[in-house]
Protein backbone atom coordinates (compact mmCIF):
# COMPACT_ATOMS: atom_id res chain seq x y z
CA UNK A 1 0.00 0.00 0.00
CA UNK A 2 3.10 2.60 1.04
CA UNK A 3 4.85 2.06 -2.33
CA UNK A 4 1.75 2.78 -4.49
CA UNK A 5 0.92 5.51 -2.29
CA UNK A 6 4.50 7.18 -3.04
CA UNK A 7 3.94 6.36 -6.68
CA UNK A 8 0.73 8.32 -6.51
CA UNK A 9 2.47 10.82 -5.24
CA UNK A 10 5.63 10.98 -7.25
CA UNK A 11 2.74 11.24 -10.43
CA UNK A 12 0.90 14.28 -8.64
CA UNK A 13 4.52 15.98 -8.89
CA UNK A 14 5.21 15.58 -12.11
CA UNK A 15 1.51 16.36 -13.39
CA UNK A 16 -0.64 18.11 -11.08
CA UNK A 17 -3.16 18.98 -13.18
CA UNK A 18 -3.97 15.72 -14.52
CA UNK A 19 -3.79 13.79 -11.05
CA UNK A 20 -5.29 16.05 -9.80
CA UNK A 21 -8.17 16.17 -12.23
CA UNK A 22 -8.79 12.35 -11.84
CA UNK A 23 -9.65 13.05 -8.58
CA UNK A 24 -11.76 15.99 -8.53
CA UNK A 25 -9.14 18.46 -7.61
CA UNK A 26 -6.42 19.02 -5.66
CA UNK A 27 -8.48 19.22 -2.48
CA UNK A 28 -9.87 15.96 -3.14
CA UNK A 29 -6.00 14.37 -4.01
CA UNK A 30 -4.90 15.53 -0.99
CA UNK A 31 -7.85 13.80 1.03
CA UNK A 32 -7.65 10.45 -0.13
CA UNK A 33 -3.56 10.52 0.37
CA UNK A 34 -4.24 11.70 3.94
CA UNK A 35 -7.03 9.09 3.50
CA UNK A 36 -4.63 6.05 3.14
CA UNK A 37 -1.78 4.73 5.10
CA UNK A 38 -0.59 5.78 8.99
CA UNK A 39 -2.20 9.02 9.79
CA UNK A 40 0.99 9.79 11.73
CA UNK A 41 3.38 9.39 8.34
CA UNK A 42 3.77 13.07 6.61
CA UNK A 43 3.74 11.39 2.57
CA UNK A 44 2.83 14.91 1.92
CA UNK A 45 5.43 17.27 2.89
CA UNK A 46 4.00 21.04 2.81
CA UNK A 47 7.96 22.07 3.06
CA UNK A 48 8.10 20.98 -0.33
CA UNK A 49 9.07 23.36 -2.71
CA UNK A 50 6.27 21.72 -5.11
CA UNK A 51 3.30 23.34 -2.92
CA UNK A 52 4.92 26.30 -2.21
CA UNK A 53 5.41 26.91 -5.82
CA UNK A 54 1.80 25.86 -6.46
CA UNK A 55 0.25 27.35 -4.31
CA UNK A 56 -1.26 24.48 -2.50
CA UNK A 57 1.06 24.99 0.83
CA UNK A 58 -1.96 26.39 2.93
CA UNK A 59 -4.13 23.64 1.70
CA UNK A 60 -2.59 20.63 2.48
CA UNK A 61 -1.59 22.08 6.01
CA UNK A 62 -5.24 22.26 6.63
CA UNK A 63 -5.90 19.02 4.90
CA UNK A 64 -3.38 17.73 7.30
CA UNK A 65 -4.92 19.07 10.17
CA UNK A 66 -8.06 17.96 9.69
CA UNK A 67 -7.26 14.25 9.07
CA UNK A 68 -4.80 14.38 12.52
CA UNK A 69 -6.24 12.34 15.02
CA UNK A 70 -4.40 14.27 17.77
CA UNK A 71 -4.52 17.91 16.69
CA UNK A 72 -1.62 19.32 19.59
CA UNK A 73 0.99 16.52 18.46
CA UNK A 74 0.06 18.18 14.99
CA UNK A 75 0.45 21.75 15.92
CA UNK A 76 3.65 21.02 17.44
CA UNK A 77 4.93 19.16 14.48
CA UNK A 78 3.95 22.80 12.34
CA UNK A 79 5.07 25.02 14.68
CA UNK A 80 8.34 23.29 14.45
CA UNK A 81 8.39 23.62 10.63
CA UNK A 82 7.01 26.65 10.12
CA UNK A 83 6.80 29.27 13.38
CA UNK A 84 9.66 28.02 15.26
CA UNK A 85 10.94 32.14 15.23
CA UNK A 86 8.79 32.92 17.60
CA UNK A 87 6.47 29.78 18.99
CA UNK A 88 8.02 27.48 21.20
CA UNK A 89 6.34 24.71 22.60
CA UNK A 90 6.75 24.02 26.44
CA UNK A 91 5.62 21.30 28.96
CA UNK A 92 2.24 21.23 26.17
CA UNK A 93 1.92 25.07 25.85
CA UNK A 94 2.19 27.00 23.10
CA UNK A 95 4.07 30.02 24.07
CA UNK A 96 4.65 33.31 21.95
CA UNK A 97 7.51 34.89 22.06
CA UNK A 98 7.31 38.58 21.33
CA UNK A 99 7.54 42.07 22.56
CA UNK A 100 5.14 44.83 23.64
CA UNK A 101 5.34 46.95 20.47
CA UNK A 102 4.81 44.01 18.37
CA UNK A 103 1.37 43.30 20.26
CA UNK A 104 -0.08 46.80 19.22
CA UNK A 105 -1.36 45.24 16.00
CA UNK A 106 -4.31 43.23 17.87
CA UNK A 107 -5.79 46.27 19.34
CA UNK A 108 -8.02 48.48 17.25
CA UNK A 109 -7.09 51.67 15.87
CA UNK A 110 -9.95 53.01 14.41
CA UNK A 111 -10.91 56.14 15.19
CA UNK A 112 -8.99 59.20 16.12
CA UNK A 113 -7.37 59.66 19.93
CA UNK A 114 -9.41 57.67 22.43
CA UNK A 115 -8.01 53.87 20.53
CA UNK A 116 -7.23 51.15 22.06
CA UNK A 117 -3.94 51.10 20.42
CA UNK A 118 -3.65 54.39 21.98
CA UNK A 119 -4.10 53.33 25.13
CA UNK A 120 -2.04 50.11 24.47
CA UNK A 121 0.89 52.12 23.66
CA UNK A 122 1.11 53.98 26.65
CA UNK A 123 0.43 51.16 28.85
CA UNK A 124 3.10 49.40 27.13
CA UNK A 125 5.67 52.35 26.98
CA UNK A 126 4.72 53.41 30.58
CA UNK A 127 4.13 56.67 29.42
CA UNK A 128 1.99 58.01 31.49
CA UNK A 129 1.66 61.69 31.27
CA UNK A 130 -0.74 64.11 33.21
CA UNK A 131 -3.93 62.73 32.05
CA UNK A 132 -5.94 64.87 34.06
CA UNK A 133 -4.90 68.37 35.56
CA UNK A 134 -7.37 69.97 37.39
CA UNK A 135 -8.84 67.12 39.28
CA UNK A 136 -9.85 69.04 42.32
CA UNK A 137 -12.97 70.29 42.44
CA UNK A 138 -13.46 71.24 46.06
CA UNK A 139 -11.13 70.94 48.65
CA UNK A 140 -13.38 69.57 51.12
CA UNK A 141 -15.22 66.93 49.15
CA UNK A 142 -12.24 65.88 47.32
CA UNK A 143 -9.13 66.32 49.89
CA UNK A 144 -11.35 65.42 53.68
CA UNK A 145 -14.21 64.32 52.40
CA UNK A 146 -12.77 61.10 50.59
CA UNK A 147 -10.32 60.29 53.85
CA UNK A 148 -11.00 57.05 55.49
CA UNK A 149 -11.74 56.61 59.04
CA UNK A 150 -8.13 55.77 59.98
CA UNK A 151 -6.82 59.27 58.14
CA UNK A 152 -9.53 61.53 59.17
CA UNK A 153 -8.30 60.31 63.05
CA UNK A 154 -4.44 61.58 61.80
CA UNK A 155 -6.10 64.49 60.99
CA UNK A 156 -7.81 65.40 63.85
CA UNK A 157 -5.27 64.51 66.01
CA UNK A 158 -3.02 67.02 64.10
CA UNK A 159 -5.21 69.69 64.54
CA UNK A 160 -5.79 68.89 68.09
CA UNK A 161 -1.90 68.42 69.10
CA UNK A 162 -0.82 71.21 66.23
CA UNK A 163 -3.29 74.21 66.35
CA UNK A 164 -2.95 77.21 68.76
CA UNK A 165 -5.32 78.40 70.40
CA UNK A 166 -7.87 80.37 68.27
CA UNK A 167 -8.62 84.54 69.26
CA UNK A 168 -11.53 86.37 69.06
CA UNK A 169 -10.35 87.18 64.80
CA UNK A 170 -9.98 83.60 64.46
CA UNK A 171 -13.49 82.76 66.05
CA UNK A 172 -15.25 85.00 64.48
CA UNK A 173 -14.60 83.73 60.89
CA UNK A 174 -17.33 80.68 61.06
CA UNK A 175 -20.28 80.64 62.59
CA UNK A 176 -19.28 76.92 63.99
CA UNK A 177 -16.36 78.81 66.29
CA UNK A 178 -18.53 81.22 67.30
CA UNK A 179 -21.30 78.77 68.47
CA UNK A 180 -18.46 76.69 69.88
CA UNK A 181 -17.11 79.80 72.02
CA UNK A 182 -20.58 80.59 72.89
CA UNK A 183 -20.90 76.48 74.53
CA UNK A 184 -17.26 76.63 76.37
CA UNK A 185 -18.53 80.36 77.98
CA UNK A 186 -16.89 82.91 75.75
CA UNK A 187 -13.05 81.87 76.71
CA UNK A 188 -10.12 84.15 75.86
CA UNK A 189 -9.17 81.97 73.62
CA UNK A 190 -11.21 78.93 71.92
CA UNK A 191 -8.74 75.65 72.09
CA UNK A 192 -9.81 72.56 69.30
CA UNK A 193 -9.74 69.60 71.79
CA UNK A 194 -10.42 65.14 71.27
CA UNK A 195 -14.05 66.46 72.54
CA UNK A 196 -15.11 68.89 69.62
CA UNK A 197 -12.12 68.29 66.84
CA UNK A 198 -14.92 65.65 64.95
CA UNK A 199 -17.88 67.95 65.16
CA UNK A 200 -15.02 70.90 63.77
CA UNK A 201 -14.57 68.19 61.08
CA UNK A 202 -18.06 68.25 60.10
CA UNK A 203 -18.36 71.50 59.33
CA UNK A 204 -17.00 72.45 55.83
CA UNK A 205 -16.35 76.27 56.22
CA UNK A 206 -14.32 75.71 59.49
CA UNK A 207 -12.51 72.98 58.32
CA UNK A 208 -11.27 74.76 55.32
CA UNK A 209 -10.25 78.15 57.15
CA UNK A 210 -8.17 76.06 59.80
CA UNK A 211 -6.43 74.24 57.04
CA UNK A 212 -5.88 76.91 54.88
CA UNK A 213 -4.57 79.44 57.65
CA UNK A 214 -2.84 76.88 60.21
CA UNK A 215 -1.88 74.22 57.67
CA UNK A 216 -1.26 75.63 54.63
CA UNK A 217 1.87 72.73 53.80
CA UNK A 218 -0.43 69.98 54.56
CA UNK A 219 -3.26 70.89 51.91
CA UNK A 220 -0.60 71.47 49.68
CA UNK A 221 0.25 67.67 50.66
CA UNK A 222 -3.45 66.51 50.20
CA UNK A 223 -3.93 68.29 47.10
CA UNK A 224 -0.80 66.84 45.29
CA UNK A 225 -1.59 63.08 46.61
CA UNK A 226 -4.86 63.22 45.31
CA UNK A 227 -3.86 64.46 42.21
CA UNK A 228 -1.17 61.70 41.79
CA UNK A 229 -4.18 59.13 42.84
CA UNK A 230 -6.40 60.62 40.57
CA UNK A 231 -4.02 60.23 37.41
CA UNK A 232 -2.99 56.80 39.11
CA UNK A 233 -6.01 55.35 38.97
CA UNK A 234 -7.13 56.56 35.70
CA UNK A 235 -3.84 54.66 34.35
CA UNK A 236 -4.62 51.37 36.47
CA UNK A 237 -7.76 51.24 34.76
CA UNK A 238 -6.34 51.68 31.28
CA UNK A 239 -3.93 49.00 32.33
CA UNK A 240 -7.13 46.30 33.30
CA UNK A 241 -8.32 47.10 29.97
CA UNK A 242 -5.13 46.48 27.81
CA UNK A 243 -4.17 43.43 29.81
CA UNK A 244 -7.74 42.35 30.19
CA UNK A 245 -8.13 42.50 25.99
CA UNK A 246 -5.00 40.59 25.78
CA UNK A 247 -6.47 37.67 28.03
CA UNK A 248 -9.75 37.87 26.37
CA UNK A 249 -7.96 37.54 22.84
CA UNK A 250 -4.86 35.47 23.42
CA UNK A 251 -6.36 33.39 26.76
CA UNK A 252 -3.26 35.33 28.63
CA UNK A 253 -2.19 38.70 29.34
CA UNK A 254 1.25 37.80 29.34
CA UNK A 255 4.67 38.64 31.40
CA UNK A 256 8.15 40.08 30.99
CA UNK A 257 10.63 37.09 31.23
CA UNK A 258 14.39 37.43 31.69
CA UNK A 259 16.32 35.11 28.87
CA UNK A 260 19.50 35.44 29.90
CA UNK A 261 22.04 38.25 29.22
CA UNK A 262 24.13 39.97 26.10
CA UNK A 263 27.79 40.22 25.89
CA UNK A 264 28.21 43.28 27.62
CA UNK A 265 26.39 41.61 30.85
CA UNK A 266 22.82 43.43 30.46
CA UNK A 267 19.86 41.29 31.25
CA UNK A 268 17.82 40.59 28.15
CA UNK A 269 13.95 40.66 28.38
CA UNK A 270 11.28 39.61 26.14
CA UNK A 271 7.52 39.02 26.79
CA UNK A 272 5.80 35.86 26.78
CA UNK A 273 1.98 35.04 26.02
CA UNK A 274 0.57 31.55 26.55
CA UNK A 275 -1.57 31.36 23.32
CA UNK A 276 -2.54 27.86 24.17
CA UNK A 277 -6.09 28.48 24.58
CA UNK A 278 -6.48 30.63 21.02
CA UNK A 279 -3.80 28.66 18.61
CA UNK A 280 -6.50 26.41 17.17
CA UNK A 281 -9.22 29.05 16.85
CA UNK A 282 -6.55 31.29 15.04
CA UNK A 283 -5.13 28.41 12.98
CA UNK A 284 -8.57 27.72 11.59
CA UNK A 285 -9.48 30.99 11.02
CA UNK A 286 -6.20 31.41 8.74
CA UNK A 287 -6.06 27.91 7.03
CA UNK A 288 -9.61 27.53 6.68
CA UNK A 289 -9.92 30.29 4.11
CA UNK A 290 -6.48 29.38 2.45
CA UNK A 291 -7.54 30.11 -0.85
CA UNK A 292 -7.62 33.43 0.40
CA UNK A 293 -4.43 34.28 1.82
CA UNK A 294 -2.47 36.33 -0.20
CA UNK A 295 0.73 34.21 0.84
CA UNK A 296 1.66 30.89 1.39
CA UNK A 297 2.48 30.58 5.50
CA UNK A 298 6.08 29.76 4.83
CA UNK A 299 6.23 33.44 3.01
CA UNK A 300 5.31 34.67 6.98
CA UNK A 301 7.51 32.19 8.40
CA UNK A 302 6.16 33.13 11.92
CA UNK A 303 3.07 33.34 14.15
CA UNK A 304 3.44 37.37 14.71
CA UNK A 305 2.98 37.43 10.43
CA UNK A 306 0.51 35.21 10.58
CA UNK A 307 -2.03 37.30 13.12
CA UNK A 308 -0.76 40.15 10.87
CA UNK A 309 -2.25 38.35 7.81
CA UNK A 310 -5.51 37.77 9.77
CA UNK A 311 -6.32 40.85 10.95
CA UNK A 312 -6.01 41.93 7.57
CA UNK A 313 -8.14 39.68 6.67
CA UNK A 314 -10.80 41.65 8.94
CA UNK A 315 -10.43 39.24 12.22
CA UNK A 316 -12.09 41.16 14.74
CA UNK A 317 -8.87 43.16 17.20
CA UNK A 318 -9.20 43.91 21.03
CA UNK A 319 -11.31 46.87 21.13
CA UNK A 320 -12.83 48.49 24.22
CA UNK A 321 -14.45 51.53 25.48
CA UNK A 322 -11.65 54.30 26.67
CA UNK A 323 -13.39 55.68 29.85
CA UNK A 324 -13.59 59.28 30.82
CA UNK A 325 -12.72 59.34 34.08
CA UNK A 326 -11.25 57.20 36.84
CA UNK A 327 -13.43 54.82 39.35
CA UNK A 328 -14.34 56.85 42.18
CA UNK A 329 -13.21 54.05 44.81
CA UNK A 330 -10.14 53.41 43.00
CA UNK A 331 -9.40 56.85 43.44
CA UNK A 332 -10.45 57.02 46.93
CA UNK A 333 -8.07 53.78 47.97
CA UNK A 334 -5.14 55.24 46.46
CA UNK A 335 -5.52 58.81 47.68
CA UNK A 336 -5.67 56.89 51.68
CA UNK A 337 -2.53 55.46 50.43
CA UNK A 338 -0.79 57.93 49.43
CA UNK A 339 -1.75 60.88 51.89
CA UNK A 340 -0.08 61.68 54.49
CA UNK A 341 -0.99 63.56 57.44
Amino acid sequence: MEDKILTLIDKFYDNPEGVAKNFGGPEQFIRFILSKGNPEKYYLDPKNQFFFDEGLQDLLIWEQYQAAPDKFEYFKHFISTFLESDLVVQNDRIIWLTDKDDLLMAFDDRGRDGTARNAAETVFNEDFNEHFNDVISDFYDDCIETLNDNNKSLLANKIVSELPPLTSENIEQTSFLEELWEIEGQPETLSITSENVTELLEDEKTTKYIINNFFPDLRSDMENAYWNAFNTAYENELSKNVYGGLEGFFGDSGKMVNVGTNRAGNDIWTYVIDVTNTFDYLFREYFMNWRNNYNSIEYYGSFEEMLKELFNDGLDRIDFRIPDYPDFDDVKDAYNEYVEI
